[in-house]
């Protein structure tokens, strides 16, 4: 990181605007900051921190930042430009502060504001304006926070020496932030990940095995098995499960024989009531039987007469097609005939419609030869009526291109005009927007001047405001002063009253020493001492109050004075007048600025609609050209349409329809066709009737019937037929049936026994079935609960081994991650491997600050990185101690006085800069500054650090120190020289002779 510039207004000490130029004052590598006690030295370091952090180191408050000498309007404001790796920043920050109301009395809180802006391209780029988003920037491009980089860059006044004593742990935090340790912190992480999923694993392994065992308890526990057996040792449980695998095996041999023996029983008293069952079957059957023999024999007469008329039916029914046929060949005759008669009556009048019905067919053959001219004379009846709606389409659109091409062209010419006055106008505008910079710091220098014109009458108001007081307190005191005479004189009149009471005619005044006494003085109303005592408070008092007022009238006045003097003798009209003129005249420069773009903007679209209207007349022009066009190609087509229509005519005029008109000849054409088609339907209806009449009369005379009227009367419907045949059928089917039954000899024999006890046997065959499937039951718990272990036994194997081996995990990453995380029995040091890599770096810092150190301390003292065990159970790895070289002992680094920890603390700061820098991916620390310490320094000891500091311009660093010492303003050439008043402080930047006085 290295710092090139700070600009600070109204901000600490600082009233006014302050710029120093780091770039500049630190061109030789070393620089000094100087001036007087509290002159602000500190404040300009407090500067770059609140720029960087919104906050100031030590003690002191973000609240109280803004100026106490800042005038009433001013804004408290820090900028700095820095360079962190490859980006060069620019933070402006200002923090929270009250302003006087604009109107009225009382103050108004501003709150904070921030902007973070990049360098890119020679122009700066602003980021954010947000405080969290600036602070993440600033975090990722330092790679510290406050409190770090106040212990690394600015050593700040007080804390010069904390890094060197500080703790383990606050070191290890420093170190932390400069050095990249991410990838030894990671392996930590992953560790301690990895210790807490072994540990997981592990319970999850026997949550595993504690599963599957749990499952074999309810197996054994089902099958009524080892319930009451003792607790076995998790170790044992594999072999007590096959144990009782065996025993169950056992089992599952004595239930089979049972079983065996129950099912041969249960399987003789299932075939015995079998029997039964099928002798009551038989014998039921029998019985059924006889009696419906008996219902069909009372039934034969029906029987009897339904096989006759079903006899006559069946012969009837083969006539059924031929009665059809000529049923429909009579109709078919019949509607021929009255087709006919309705085709001849939709022929045209005339002799088509006295046309004989065979002559129909070769007439319209006639008149079908003719169809091809009238469709032809269609056509252009069609293609007349299409040219005349063309023709006056185009007529249409030839007038309404014509006014389009007009009103394009009043366009383009308005248009044109348009971007003249345009053009002007723009050119007008930009001269007035150009003024805004100028006129906007015009604007607001009148606008300060007549805030300072506010606070002088505001000062001298208040002046003449606490004038008639201060009057009033003259007078009181002048009153409480008497009052005071008053009392003091009542006071001795009051003692010369108790003198007097004291006198006696026998004794001498003790004052004059006469015997006489002729006028003793007396007094109504004695003073205390207390009472003067009282009257002195009240007139101190007054007087203090009157002082105050006072004092406070002249400063107010004096105040006013001060300000008035720097209006030049500006009145409030003069100013009022500026600002007004001011304020109109930016107006006008931001309305030209607002209106400038307006006007551009409208300038470009009137340039496109100028091309658009351009492009608009010369298309509508050629679209009227081509429209002309193809009204000179419809005439001619025209022409050439009425030549075919008259030679078509012409073969037309012989035509039978008699008429000129494509319709006529359509309607003469299907009107003929459908008599013709009549006449042939109603020929072929008529030798159909014959041919059916002739079939009829010799199926008649094979069926043995009279006539077509006998058959009609003996034919039955469908249904009434497939009844009646359904109804013999069943009859012969059914006598058959029972008729066989009681044939059958088992019948017989079941009818000549005695009837079977099925209640019995039932309840025999019911016992022995509950005897085997009790049996069954038992034996299928037995086998079961012998399968479900052996299913489980492997898996109680495979979880045991699968916790051993988690166990086994466990234990070793637990080992591995304790020793790193430096609370493992191995690791004495209790150092945690970041620690351990730290301790590395801490190693190197002492080596590379004791170069520092060997020059600046006379070679004396050298710093040692110790890593010894810490008191009670602390971890170690990053304390430091102090080699005494002089006489060969370690000392604490606390025993080191000012003067050496100065040297020692300056010589671990630099090392530790040289460390970062060395550190691959560190962070460069370009700029340091050293606040005050040199005091603590004599000549040899300064001359020494002075050296040591100077080497640094060899590595491109920077150090600005921060000290009152007046013997640095000769060595250091480069200074930044710290001015205090009355009014705040002012900074003044020399470099090298020559001076130049801060902005």
């Amino acid at each position: 990181m290295r710092v090139h510039r700070l600009e600070i207004e109204a901000f600490g000490p600082f009233p006014d605007r302050v710029v120093v130029d780091v770039d500049a004052l630190s061109a030789e590598g070393l620089f000094l900051i100087h001036g007087p006690t509290g002159s602000g030295k500190t404040s300009l370091l407090d500067a770059i921190c609140f720029a960087l952090y919104a906050d100031v180191p030590g003690s002191r408050s973000k609240r109280g930042l803004r100026s106490d000498h800042a005038g009433p309007g001013a804004v408290p404001r820090v900028t700095l430009e820095l360079t962190a790796g490859t980006r060069r920043l620019r933070i402006t920050r200002s923090p929270e502060f009250v302003r006087p109301k604009k109107r009225g009395n009382g103050t108004v809180s501003v709150q904070a504001m921030v902007t973070l802006e990049e360098r890119r391209d020679s122009r700066w780029v602003a980021l954010s304006t947000r405080n969290d988003e600036v602070a993440d920037v600033v975090k990722d491009a330092l790679g510290m926070g406050m409190a770090q980089f106040a212990k690394v860059v600015l050593l700040p006044q007080g804390d010069f020496a904390a890094f060197l004593r500080a703790t383990p742990d606050d070191r290890r935090e420093v170190l932390e932030r400069l050095f990249d340790i991410s990838a030894f912190s990671d392996v930590e992480a992953w560790l301690a990940q990895a210790r807490r999923s072994a540990g997981a694993d592990l319970e999850v392994a026997r949550s595993a095995l504690a599963s599957v065992v749990a499952r074999a308890d309810d197996v054994l526990a089902q099958a009524g098995s080892a319930t009451d057996s003792p607790p076995v040792p998790p170790e044992s449980v594999a072999g007590h499960l096959h144990d009782v695998a065996d025993q169950l095996d056992a089992r599952v041999s004595t239930t089979m024989a049972a079983f065996d023996t129950a099912s041969g029983a249960e399987r003789a008293a299932a075939e015995a009531l079998a029997t039964a069952r099928r002798v009551d079957e038989l014998r039921t059957r029998g019985l059924r039987a006889a009696a419906r023999l008996a219902e069909l024999e009372a039934a034969r007469p029906t029987h009897l007469e339904r096989v006759a008329r079903l006899a006559a039916g069946e012969q009837a029914a083969g006539l059924a097609g031929h009665l059809t046929a000529l049923d429909r060949a009579v109709d078919d005759v019949a509607r021929g005939r009255r087709q006919v008669e309705q085709a001849r009556e939709a022929l045209p009048d005339g002799r088509l419609r006295a046309l004989p019905g065979d002559e129909a067919a070769v007439v319209l053959l006639r008149l079908r030869a003719l169809d091809g001219t009238v469709s032809a004379l269609a056509r252009e009846a069609d293609e007349q009526a299409s040219r005349a709606r063309q023709r006056s389409e185009l007529d249409e659109r030839v007038e309404q291109l014509t006014a389009l091409a007009e009103r394009a062209g009043a366009q383009l010419t308005a248009a044109q005009a348009e971007r003249e006055l345009l053009a002007a106008e723009v050119e007008a505008r930009a001269a007035g927007a150009g003024r805004v910079p100028e006129l906007e710091l015009v604007l607001d220098a009148a606008r300060a001047r007549l805030t300072v014109l506010d606070a002088a009458e505001r000062d001298l108001a208040r002046a003449d405001t606490l004038a008639p007081r201060h009057a009033d307190l003259r007078e009181a005191v002048l009153d409480r002063r008497t009052e005071l005479l008053d009392l003091r004189q009542l006071r001795l009149d009051g003692m010369a009253a108790e003198l007097a009471r004291s006198l006696s005619t026998e004794q001498p005044c003790p004052v004059c020493g006469a015997l006489e006494h002729p006028s003793p003085a007396t007094v109504a109303d004695p003073v205390s001492a207390g009472d003067i005592a009282a009257a002195e408070q009240r007139l101190s008092a007054s007087d203090a109050e009157l002082r105050a007022v006072q004092a406070e009238i002249e400063a107010l006045r004096t105040r006013a004075d001060t300000r008035l003097t720097g209006l030049d003798g500006a009145d409030r009209a003069t100013l009022e007048l500026a600002l007004s003129e001011a304020g109109t005249a930016l107006g006008s420069a931001r309305a030209d600025a607002s209106t400038y773009a307006e006007v551009a903007a409208r300038l470009d679209a009137v340039d496109r609609s100028v091309e658009v209207h351009r492009t608009s007349v010369a298309g509508t022009v050629g679209r009227l050209e081509a429209t002309s066009t193809a009204l000179i190609d419809l005439a001619e087509a025209e022409a050439a349409a009425g030549d075919r229509v008259a030679t078509l005519h012409a073969e037309h005029s012989g035509c039978p329809c008699g008429s000129t008109g494509p319709g006529e000849h359509l309607r003469a054409g299907r009107a003929l066709t459908g008599l013709a088609t009549a006449v042939a339907d109603l020929v072929g209806a008529q030798a159909r009737l014959a041919s059916v009449t002739a079939d009829l009369d010799a199926a008649l005379d094979a069926a043995g019937l009279d006539d077509a009227d006998s058959a009609r009367g003996a034919l039955l419907p469908p249904a009434d037929l497939a009844r009646l045949r359904v109804a013999v059928t069943a009859h012969v089917e059914e006598t058959a049936a029972a008729r066989a039954v009681t044939q059958e000899p088992a019948v017989v024999a079941a009818l000549a026994a005695d009837p079977p006890d099925l209640d019995a046997a039932q309840a025999a065959a019911d016992a022995a079935r509950d005897a085997m499937l009790s049996a069954q039951t038992a034996q299928h718990d037995a086998d079961r609960a012998l399968h479900q272990l052996e299913r489980l036994l492997p898996l109680v194997d495979d979880a045991w081994a699968a916790v051993a081996a988690a166990a086994d995990r466990d234990a070793r990453v637990r080992d591995l991650a304790d020793t790193t995380s430096g609370t493992g029995p191995d690791n004495t040091l209790r150092m945690r491997l970041t620690a351990y890599v730290l301790a590395a770096r801490l190693e190197t810092v002492a080596g590379l600050a004791n170069e520092r150190l060997a020059v600046m301390g006379g070679g004396r003292y050298l710093l040692e990185h110790s890593d010894e065990r810490a008191a009670r159970g602390a971890r170690s790895g990053l304390g430091l101690r102090v080699l005494d070289q002089w006489t060969g002992r370690v000392r604490d680094t606390a025993t080191l006085s000012g003067g050496e920890s100065f040297m020692a603390s300056l010589a671990l700061a630099l090392g530790l800069a040289d460390a970062v820098r060395e550190e691959a991916g560190g962070l460069d620390l370009g700029t340091l500054f050293i606040d005050e310490g040199f005091g603590s320094l004599d000549d040899d000891s300064l001359e020494q650090v002075l050296t040591v500091l100077d080497g640094l311009r060899e590595g491109g660093r920077a150090v600005g120190v921060v000290s009152h010492v007046a013997d640095l303003r000769a060595r250091i050439t480069h200074q930044a020289v710290v001015h205090k008043g009355a009014r705040g402080s002012t900074v003044e930047v020399r470099v090298g002779a020559a001076a130049a006085p801060a902005a």
